[in-house]
């Protein structure tokens, strides 16, 4: 399956280098973090953002913030 999504990832690379746009960087973005690259996803989201304050990256760009800022204390302190 990750294959698969890899595949789809250099696909929409490719698309986005010859015609970038907040629709492919968000795609994108929902790829890498399908795969667990948080680092990208997260850059991608952005550029979306940047790019069509309207984008659906927008609402995906706030649920990565929430986990990215989630802290349970008690997972630290047993």
């Amino acid at each position: 399956m990750t294959d698969d999504i890899q595949e789809k990832i250099q696909r929409i690379t490719e698309e986005i280098a010859s015609k970038p746009s907040a629709d492919g960087y968000y795609r994108r973005g929902k790829l890498y973090w399908r795969v667990g690259d948080r680092q990208h996803a997260i850059t991608d989201f952005n550029q979306a953002v940047q790019m069509d304050a309207d984008s659906p990256a927008a609402i995906y760009l706030n649920m990565t913030r929430d986990v990215m800022d989630f802290y349970n204390t008690d997972l630290y302190n047993p």
